[in-house]
């Protein structure tokens, strides 16, 4: 290997063959490298005086048993990597080809910063839910998760992929900051503990990179099989008969229901996580048993707030659960979630040791009284004191982990007793491998604005990207509490090709709060969810290998032009979707860009040829959506099972058919079917393996060229 320039004074502290590569720089910054079991590169920079006083709640990657070595150049080498030391930082360089260029800075003893200059590297992706457009670049992050009000919810998962098949991530702290800079500076990271540390992986593919960081980071699970379907929610149904009154109408209008969300006025006081409104909700029972009739389940709300009035403050008080400030006395304070008279409450810590006990009987209790998933809300947490204490951690050094490990406790707490239970939370904050817990984000109290509905396709696709493929928004926006027919429209149409599809806002959000022409509209979108339903928990299994459902426009066709990269996307193997997200008056046509081959329109099936921009017409009836090619979609029609094919001469295609209970875990112990369908040209062929009884007994091929009744046993090779 040809010898590098080692600039004169460095302090090498290496030892030929020592688990790590380590050296000081000449301004006193010690960088450590080890090489992981998942093959990743870890780089640990510190300073003097540094602070690491979370690492212990850090995602963290075991070091792999093979030790860097040092060669004769000075350099690090350890499998496909090599580490060259410059001034004041380091070269990283992977199968001999350069990746970055890293050099540090002690900036005044405040704060520590990495410059991180990018070979090819040029886009940036991920970052959970932190950007209103697709691609980082030229943006800067606070890595603190946070939600605001008109705007969205910040969700800190500090993970990217790079245009050039790299993928990074930063152990980061509360208070840390992440500059995507231009091409001079492609990077910047600053940390305020004097520590800088993340994970850095060279792929062949962006996908491949996202896969990997699912399963380094156990982020999947599979939801119950109803949680795809409809969800209604506003703010709030306030009465038991106006839960019932609103199934009524969905029944006397044949749409579709799979849940209802009830808000804040389930309860009295913030913080009682039951059934004490007995005034409005006078039968639980009843209306358990009403709604598990009519096949609709129920979401309530809970927050990790408790106000000094209620029972459990006065429970979590005995434990020492409720969470001290720097003065070592509760942290009481008042906010709008003081209800009803309370004068202040405090929040619980959900690391103490009896956490998971405590939310086990209490969430354990709310399924006894009929509740099937739970809304976790304002577990940010929002708007958290500075000078809370988790023990002997700050608020800011804790702050992005606290959703994490509520959603945890009440995960292991509710397992204790229904241990093959699937869980289903519906979160505004999460971090780092929430994704296990059964968790699924929304995009925060967004604006009811054609810009915000924009927005949605980047944090989706992002939240993805990161680990968190169970995605969805407030349908028609949250702020202000009237929204728009032709908007609300449109955002029907797009979150019935989201991973979850949830109407929200301050107002009402029903499908039919407008006119017969929107209602007709927004009812024929959530028809087309339920049809879809085989195709769309299909696409949900594949979560589990690390593919997100909503997945940019690249995992189909690496030169999507940039621009389209930002407003459509593929939900699941052959679905492209394009959101219209400007009235008709202002965009009477819109751009589309097809990959390569042939394309069909999902609802008219005329085929396009792809491979270019083309323009179609805004109808306010129809969402542009395209079906590719050799498409296989299974799909269910008035309980009878289809399969839609797009067969051609030349084209080979497969799709994985997945079913299984959809409400235990049982998959986990292969209680599931699979059957994997092949279409070459015009020949349809099958194989099924697992357990029979979830598979089609019957199934309705449709292309094209017509249908034909048969079964699985008839497909298979």
């Amino acid at each position: 290997m040809k010898k590098l320039l080692i600039t004169a004074g460095f302090a090498l502290f290496a030892l030929s063959m020592a688990s790590a590569a380590k050296f000081t720089t000449a301004k006193g910054i010690t960088i450590t490298f080890n090489g992981t079991e998942n093959n990743s590169v870890q780089v640990e920079a510190t300073c003097k005086k540094f602070k690491a006083n979370a690492k212990a709640y850090e995602w963290n990657v075991p070091a792999s048993k093979v030790d860097f070595a040092i060669l004769e150049d000075g350099s690090y080498f350890w499998n496909d990597y090599v580490i060259t030391p410059v001034e004041e930082g380091y070269t990283l360089s992977y199968k001999g080809k350069e990746m970055y260029t890293s050099t540090f800075e002690d900036e005044k003893g405040k704060q520590l910063c990495e410059s991180r200059m990018w070979k090819d590297a040029r886009k940036f992706y991920g970052f959970g839910q932190h950007s209103r457009q697709f691609n980082l670049s030229d943006q800067v992050f606070k890595l603190y998760n946070e939600s605001k009000y008109g705007d969205h919810a910040y969700i800190t998962i500090p993970f990217f992929v790079t245009d050039s098949n790299a993928s990074c991530y930063y152990t980061a702290n509360g208070n840390d900051q992440m500059y995507f800079q231009n091409e001079n500076i492609s990077q910047k990271y600053r940390s305020s503990t004097m520590r800088i540390n993340s994970y850095v992986k060279q792929m062949e593919t962006i996908p491949e990179a996202v896969s990997e960081f699912y399963a380094d980071t156990e982020s999947s699970a599979l939801l119950p099989k109803w949680a795809f379907g409809y969800i209604q929610s506003k703010y709030g149904y306030k009465t038991q008969q106006e839960v019932v009154d609103l199934i009524e109408e969905f029944k006397t209008r044949q749409i579709p229901l799979s849940a209802v969300v009830l808000d804040v006025y389930w309860f009295n006081k913030m913080g009682d996580i039951d059934w004490t409104n007995t005034r409005d909700w006078p039968d639980v029972a009843g209306l358990n048993n009403y709604m598990e009739e009519n096949g609709v389940k129920l979401i309530t709300i809970t927050e990790p707030f408790y106000c000094t009035d209620t029972a459990n403050y006065a429970e979590l008080k005995s434990k020492g659960m409720l969470l001290k400030n720097d003065q070592k006395k509760i942290a009481d304070w008042r906010d709008w979630w003081c209800l009803n008279g309370s004068k202040s409450g405090g929040i619980v810590n959900p690391i103490h040791k009896k956490a998971s006990k405590f939310f086990g009987e209490k969430y354990s209790k709310m399924i006894d009284s009929g509740i099937d998933a739970f809304w976790t809300d304002l577990g940010e947490p929002e708007r958290a004191p500075k000078n809370l204490m988790y023990g002997k951690l700050k608020e800011e050094e804790f702050h992005n982990y606290y959703n994490y490990y509520w959603s945890q406790s009440i995960y292991n707490g509710v397992k204790s007793k229904y241990p093959d239970r699937r869980m289903f939370m519906l979160s505004r904050s999460a971090y780092t491998g929430s994704g296990k817990f059964g968790v699924s984000v929304w995009s925060g109290d967004i604006a009811v604005s054609w810009p915000s509905l924009k927005q949605q396709v980047p944090f989706a696709l992002n939240c993805g990207l990161s680990g968190i493929s169970y995605w969805g928004s407030d349908i028609g926006g949250f702020v202000n509490e009237k929204t728009y027919p032709e908007l609300f429209v449109r955002w029907q149409q797009f979150g019935a090709f989201t991973p979850i599809h949830r109407a929200h806002g301050t107002g009402p959000r029903e499908p039919w709060i407008f006119g017969d022409e929107e209602t007709a509209i927004i009812s024929k979108y959530i028809n087309y969810r339920y049809a879809l339903l085989p195709y769309i928990y299909s696409t949900s299994r594949q979560v589990l290998d690390g593919i997100p459902m909503m997945r940019p426009m690249f995992y189909e066709d690496t030169d999507t032009p940039d621009e389209f990269l930002e407003n459509q996307y593929m939900f699941g193997d052959s679905l492209l979707v394009c959101p219209v997200y400007k009235p008709i008056k202002d965009e009477p046509n819109k751009e589309i860009y097809l990959p390569k081959g042939n394309w069909y329109n999902f609802e008219t099936l005329k085929k396009v040829q792809g491979g270019k921009t083309i323009t179609v017409k805004s109808d306010i009836s129809s969402l542009p959506v395209f079906v590719k090619e050799g498409a296989i979609i299974p799909a269910t029609v008035e309980e009878k099972d289809y399969l839609y094919i797009l067969p051609a001469d030349g084209i080979k295609n497969s799709f994985t058919y997945y079913n299984d209970d959809g409400e235990t875990d049982n998959y986990k112990s292969g209680d599931f079917v699979k059957v994997e369908y092949k279409l070459e040209g015009s020949k349809l062929t099958a194989k099924i393996s697992g357990d029979k009884k979830y598979a089609p007994k019957e199934i309705t091929v449709v292309s094209p060229k017509g249908s034909y009744t048969t079964t699985i046993e008839a497909l298979a090779e």
